[in-house]
């Protein structure tokens, strides 16, 4: 059983925990993170998602992801996640998020690294990720009007890569274990 802590819209924890699947009140809301995962040539690396997840099924996702355990931060989620899904053991501890986005009862840590490796060399996380790839922005685009891919605003791409450039975060990743 997984529970998340419960936060308020400003980002507070409160002494609260829901557990997975259960409803949220209005109001609440749960952390999560999302890492997106840039080699030196500027290409993003992309998931394709097991057949055997509850949300898209079979498209592909850029970076890794997931929700927050009670009592993780969102540095240590981010650490927990990438490490699960790709192998990556990358130290958040004094990484900021990139910015947070809000859905209806969840606020999303977006964070940006460097990494550089094959996309064969990743120890996937056989239970949600089939194959990962690099791809460039405009292979991830065509995907998505293939209907292939999380359906995202493709502005999000253009602003994670912008601000990415913009705050200089060239940061590469330690190893994979």
């Amino acid at each position: 059983m997984e529970y998340w802590d419960i936060y308020l819209a400003d980002g507070s924890k409160t002494d609260r925990k829901v557990l997975r699947g259960n409803a949220m009140k209005d109001g609440e809301f749960h952390l999560v993170v999302h890492i997106a995962i840039y080699n030196p040539e500027g290409k993003l690396l992309i998931q394709k998602r097991t057949p055997n997840k509850e949300s898209f099924p079979g498209y592909w996702d850029f970076g890794v992801g997931g929700s927050a355990i009670s009592g993780e931060n969102s540095q240590q989620a981010a650490h927990r996640e990438l490490f699960e899904e790709v192998g990556i053991d990358h130290d958040f501890t004094n990484q900021v998020p990139l910015f947070r986005s809000y859905g209806v009862h969840s606020f999303v840590d977006f964070y940006v690294i460097q990494y550089d490796a094959e996309a064969c060399d990743f120890k996937l996380q056989k239970e949600e990720v089939e194959k990962v790839k690099w791809a460039t922005q405009d292979e991830i685009y065509e995907m998505m009007d293939h209907k292939k891919f999380i359906p995202y605003h493709k502005a999000i791409l253009e602003v994670i890569r912008d601000m990415k450039m913009n705050r200089g975060l060239h940061q590469k990743s330690k190893s994979m274990k």
